[in-house]
């Protein structure tokens, strides 16, 4: 039997605590693609009687590179071993704008502050907060900020904190070590000589773990995925490092 990949397929991340099977993560994002690897390793030795030199074994790697195209944070924060809490969070909130040039001289933010917020002009000069705000000064109430008549079509630069009690935080730990998880690939693929005939595979890699760079997907006007590479590691006792099985 002869297959065509032509679906990335899933994966399912358990994380392993103490040994034991503890988070699962299956909502993952939207796969781009899945490739992994076996590497065997050999060692080459010179043999004095033959121009070819002897080629000796010397065991194997494995490792699996996952291209997302969405972003889920707690699969990230899973990887990079962070800590994740729910609940009310202050969220820093940037913004641009321009202050209006006629009366009333006032801008709306996105969100409501909490608390004071920070204005920059388009000099990188900071205003001061006022009850009745002369030139380089603002009032604010709720999210209305309010400028003097003599700062009108000044360019702004604002920062402010947000409080959302709908929100979830991730920390990192300075001495924090990635986890360890079972990593399965869910996945069909098509007869080479009949696509439209589907078969159903996985396969389970028993121990592995984040390495390399585990960058957060690049901001820019084009929206980009981001990638992470899972290294196999020494599986549990009575286990195989990995299983394929597939539909016949």
């Amino acid at each position: 039997m002869e297959l065509v990949y032509k679906k990335a397929g899933s994966i399912e991340l358990i994380e392993y605590a103490a040994g034991v099977d503890s988070t699962r993560h299956l909502k993952n994002g939207v796969v781009e693609s899945l490739v992994p690897d076996i590497e065997l390793l050999t060692t080459s030795l010179p043999n004095g009687n033959s121009n070819f030199d002897d080629i000796f074994s010397n065991g194997m790697k494995g490792k699996v590179v996952v291209k997302l195209s969405s972003f889920q944070p707690t699969l990230y924060a899973a990887l990079v071993n962070g800590t994740v809490t729910s609940g009310t969070n202050t969220i820093r909130k940037i913004e641009e704008t321009t202050i209006p040039a006629a009366s009333p001289y006032t801008v709306v933010l996105a969100k409501t502050p909490a608390g004071t917020p920070v204005i920059h002009n388009g000099d990188d000069s900071p205003y001061v907060s006022a009850t009745t705000p002369a030139t380089g000064q603002f009032s604010y109430t709720g999210a209305s900020v309010t400028f003097n008549s003599a700062d009108a079509g000044a360019e702004l630069i604002l920062a402010y904190d947000v409080s959302s009690a709908t929100s979830s935080k991730m920390e990192l730990d300075e001495a924090a070590s990635g986890k360890k998880f079972r990593m399965i690939i869910g996945g069909q693929a098509g007869l080479y000589k009949d696509e439209a005939t589907t078969k159903i595979d996985a396969i389970t890699f028993d121990v592995v773990k984040a390495s390399g760079a585990i960058a957060w997907p690049e901001r820019s006007k084009t929206p980009k995925g981001w990638s992470f590479t899972m290294e196999v590691q020494k599986p549990r006792g009575g286990y195989k490092p990995v299983s394929y099985v597939w539909e016949n």
